[in-house]
């Protein structure tokens, strides 16, 4: 075998991927293995975003935990938002009350007060959801890097998130919740 034939054979078994290595192919044009790793050499995302530093990866951790930071303070605000919506004031209450139990207002029960489909409340909520969906499986897709030092900025900006923000919520389960 001459030197060309050796280069083309050896060519050929780089780019060839067994049953092995597809089984943890991602299908992206760099078939990175999907297994935890603690590389300084990290694409993030897009094509744009690459680290080759440490520098460069720990700037894009800390981006990363203030993303999740964020993320948490977000869903805070939302829930705060659409309870301001259905929490009624004090002289709404009594008028629920009165109609809805008779002139002593001795219900069983809050006022809940819903706003409609098209109502302006409702339509923030909707935007504000599409953008905290977004939000959410971006972090997931970082997360999918697996590259331990982005998954631990991640993970440990969530953590900080929810202690800033998390005591103030009046549920423990989000719903909204997207990758969970």
């Amino acid at each position: 075998m001459n030197h060309n034939d050796m280069m083309a054979a050896h060519d050929h078994s780089a780019h060839d991927h067994g049953s092995h290595e597809a089984a943890h192919d991602c299908g992206g044009s760099h078939g990175h293995a999907m297994v935890f790793h603690a590389g300084v050499q990290q694409e993030i995302l897009f094509r744009g975003w690459e680290t080759t530093t440490a520098l460069e990866l720990f700037g894009s951790a800390v981006a990363i935990f203030l993303a999740s930071v964020l993320y948490e303070g977000f869903k805070y605000y939302r829930e705060a938002l659409h309870a301001q919506a259905v929490t009624p004031t004090a002289d709404s209450q009594v008028n629920i009350a009165k109609s809805e139990c008779g002139a002593r207002g001795s219900c069983a029960g809050p006022a809940v007060v819903k706003y409609s489909m098209f109502s302006s409340a409702h339509v923030v909520q909707t935007f504000l959801h599409i953008i905290q969906s977004t939000v959410s499986y971006v972090l997931m897709l970082v997360f999918m890097t697996y590259n331990v030092w982005l998954c631990l900025a991640l993970v440990l900006g969530l953590g900080l998130g929810y202690f800033c923000f998390g005591w103030k919520k009046s549920t423990v389960v989000d719903a909204n919740e997207h990758c969970q």
